[in-house]
């Protein structure tokens, strides 16, 4: 090197200045790698060369055109080396930086994390799954091919031109479905429209009927607004649940079928209405008990028949002392004859049964009588014999 040059023959062996020494390795020279100014480095046979300003401070060697002195970004910002070095960075899961031989390998992660915005200028496929955490919009046509499953689906229109198959759950807000529409018309799947809802569901058409395959189950109330609730060949079954039907209602008026009402259930049965009488034509039978709870039996053109041996008229409350309350039948202890049995059910034209249950002081029962009455309030009664202390049923007829 011009320079350098001495008059010594052996000088150019001893300067490292006349003649650097120049070190082979198959890699970079680092700040680590501390040698006198002037040394060479070379990276492997035919790789670049490095000049040592000592220190661990290296410079590549090259043609002053080639030299890169600074490397500057998209923010035309410039950045020089630090220690002959410009670190090329990636960013986490968006860009990977890999150093290979002479070069710097930039890549995509497996898992990509876009900062803003992706836009793909013609078509963006995925190999695999594509997931949407926040919206998706999509200004054109969405063409799938495939299964696209879906958690949530906000559609202002959706337009069908093949089949739909969904096998989760859809919600959708006001839809209309115009044209031949079937749903789940094979197989055993149950098909639930409107069970978990609190609006009113609302099946039909204008000009036609609604035909319904099977057997039709309201599980609350099945009610016919404007026309009637007609079983052609079969019977109307209300499991659970009420039946309203307002208006002229007819039930198997004519032919011999039996009607049945209630037969099987345990539950109470309500004939009647608020205002008028409840007619049954022909005879009215009961398996166990009739009972009247505010008014009364009426037998207008008949009798009250206990037609069977073992048939019993009973009380289910009677009184045992003077003080009847309310009972239309008792029974009375006498005191010197006579007793005063105070009763609301008494009445100005009631009729009085009196009957000797138990002898008291007398042998032979004595002649009773009702000898005073004031309705509403009293009657009394009166014996024969003044010292008569005998035990008196009584019973009111009104």
């Amino acid at each position: 090197m011009t320079g350098f040059v001495s008059s010594d023959p052996l000088d150019n062996l001893t300067n490292p200045y006349q003649r650097p020494p120049c070190i082979a390795a198959n890699r970079l020279p680092t700040t680590n790698d501390q040698q006198p100014p002037m040394t060479l480095w070379q990276n492997g046979p035919g790789g670049l060369i490095y000049l040592s300003k000592g220190a661990g401070i290296w410079n590549q060697v090259g043609s002053s055109a080639s030299d890169v002195n600074t490397l500057t970004g998209d923010d035309s910002v410039a950045v020089s080396p630090s220690s002959n070095n410009i670190d090329l960075n990636g960013t986490t899961n968006q860009i990977t930086t890999t150093s290979g031989v002479n070069s710097i390998i930039w890549s995509i992660p497996s898992t990509f994390v876009a900062p803003g915005s992706i836009e793909a200028t013609t078509t963006l496929a995925a190999g695999t799954d594509l997931s949407v955490t926040g919206n998706a919009t999509i200004g054109g046509t969405l063409g799938v091919t495939g299964t696209a499953t879906f958690g949530t689906i906000d559609l202002t229109t959706l337009v069908l031109s093949g089949d739909l198959s969904v096998g989760g759950s859809s919600t959708f807000a006001a839809t209309a479905i115009t044209g031949t529409t079937t749903i789940n018309t094979s197989g055993a799947a149950v098909t639930t429209i409107g069970t978990g809802g609190t609006g009113a569901l609302n099946l039909g058409n204008a000009t036609g009927n609604t035909a319904v395959t099977g057997s039709l189950t309201a599980s609350a109330g099945l009610v016919a607004t404007t026309g009637g609730v007609t079983a052609t060949a079969g019977g109307l079954t209300v499991t659970a649940g009420g039946a309203g039907i307002t208006g002229t209602t007819n039930i198997n008026t004519t032919g011999a079928s039996v009607t049945s009402i209630n037969t099987g259930g345990t539950g109470a049965l309500h004939l009647g209405n608020a205002t008028g009488n409840t007619a049954v034509t022909g005879s009215l039978t009961t398996t166990t008990t009739l009972t009247a709870t505010s008014g009364a039996i009426t037998a207008t053109n008949g009798n009250l028949v206990l037609g069977t041996a073992g048939n019993k008229q009973i009380y289910s409350s009677v009184a045992t002392t003077t003080a009847g309350g309310a009972n239309s039948a008792g029974s009375v202890a006498l005191v010197g004859g006579t007793a005063t049995v105070a009763t609301t059910a008494v009445t100005a034209n009631s009729l009085i049964r009196l009957t000797c249950q138990a002898l008291g002081t007398v042998i032979v029962p004595s002649a009773l009588c009702v000898s005073a009455l004031t309705a509403s309030t009293n009657f009394t009664i009166l014996a024969s014999d003044a010292t008569d202390t005998s035990t008196i049923f009584w019973e009111i007829v009104n």
